[in-house]
């Protein structure tokens, strides 16, 4: 299946470099989730990852596929006509971006939005928030007073909120007693240097409000979403399996929240299920793709198609700071996509029609029906103005 005019929903990426971060930048730092000098110098350039992307960037970029003529390429280049067209070539009309990461290096999500050729949207971290606020109270029923009360005010002007709860103290989240969390919470403050922004890694605090971020996401309707899987070495994987959280999804009163399960690789099998039996779980497909080899994009996509709902799935892209990860991420996303339904209507599993309506449902349609829409603000009459 060509599924090229599809547009996409990007429901999961973060922005791009400013021109100076992206011309300095190493290339090789784009396809890996290491940081440490050695393997990004050793070994990531013999990663099929690496290989496969420097060949077709060769291809863009008209030039020899090799890492310098590449290099030259993209320093010959203008950086936001390259950006500007990868996004067109992608097809991507819509994207919604975690503005947590890499703060300040990346243009905002409304330089994204007006600069780029879509409708870029917000996605709140909710550990960035919490921190942000650490120094402005003593006291935990203050920092969770001022936590919820922000949430509640920017919820109509986000798309979604997003937990890497995932990379600091794992997705078993527990209740904790108010002492407990308040001698957690002192310990954190005699720590912390002064204004010095924390990263929070108390488990009884974390824990804590994220529970309350997830009421407020119940009440006001607004998915969120969770890194689990693979990552980077920050993260312990062991603590990043979706099964972890099942107390969420069993929770009555969380009844209604919508949860989305991002990346989910090696735990591709476990998500599935989980989007299977409970109503809020979602499962996503990106980093896998486009960061496996070809084999492992599709064993990914057919593993998350055993027990999920289609309804239940959703493509994208996960790039960030360069437009090149969205440019690969949507070819092979859409490549792997349309084999692996082509294996569903040969082996029977799904009609030639039910699998054109199921890459539109996993490119845009589920995000679409799951993300709330933009709010339309009403322009001020001239009294008002």
């Amino acid at each position: 299946m060509n599924l090229d005019h599809i547009p996409i929903l990007d429901h999961h990426a973060h922005a791009i470099f400013h021109e100076a971060g992206w011309r300095t930048a190493p290339l090789e730092s784009y396809f890996t989730e290491a940081y440490d000098p050695e393997v990004l110098k050793r070994h990531t350039p013999h990663g099929i990852f690496y290989r496969r992307s420097l060949r077709e960037l060769a291809e863009f970029y008209s030039c020899e596929p090799e890492r310098t003529a590449v290099d030259a390429a993209r320093q010959a280049a203008d950086y936001l006509d390259v950006a500007r067209r990868m996004i067109r070539e992608a097809n991507i009309d819509t994207v919604l971006l975690d503005d947590g990461l890499f703060t300040g290096q990346l243009m905002s999500v409304a330089e994204s939005d007006s600069l780029l050729p879509w409708q870029a949207r917000r996605v709140l971290r909710l550990e960035a928030v919490l921190a942000g606020l650490v120094w402005q109270h003593d006291r935990v029923p203050d920092l969770l007073h001022s936590f919820e009360s922000h949430l509640r005010q920017v919820a109509p002007t986000l798309a979604g909120l997003k937990s890497v709860i995932a990379y600091r103290t794992g997705l078993a989240v527990e209740k904790w007693d108010a002492g407990e969390v308040q001698a957690a919470y002192d310990a954190l403050k005699r720590d912390l240097k002064t204004g010095e922004t924390p990263k929070l890694t108390s488990k009884p605090l974390l824990d804590t409000a994220l529970l309350l971020a997830l009421r407020v996401a119940r009440d006001v309707d607004l998915p969120v979403q969770f890194h689990t899987g693979y990552g980077d070495p920050d993260l312990d994987l062991r603590l990043a399996n979706p099964l972890h959280l099942r107390s969420l999804f069993e929770d009555p009163d969380l009844r209604g929240l919508k949860i989305v399960m991002l990346h989910c690789y090696p735990f591709t099998r476990e998500a599935g299920y989980l989007a299977s039996v409970y109503p809020g779980a979602y499962l996503d497909l990106s980093l896998s793709i486009p960061f496996l080899s070809q084999h492992g994009m599709r064993t990914h996509v057919h593993e998350a198609l055993h027990l999920s709902p289609l309804s239940k799935l959703l493509f994208a892209t996960d790039a960030s700071r360069t437009p090149e990860l969205f440019y690969l991420g949507a070819r092979w996303g859409r490549r792997m996509l349309g084999e692996v339904l082509d294996d569903t209507v040969r082996v029977g599993d799904l009609t030639a029609n039910e699998a054109e309506e199921a890459a539109v449902m996993l490119l845009r349609g589920n995000a679409s029906a799951l993300y709330p829409a933009p709010v339309q603000l009403t322009a001020p009459t001239q009294a008002q103005a």
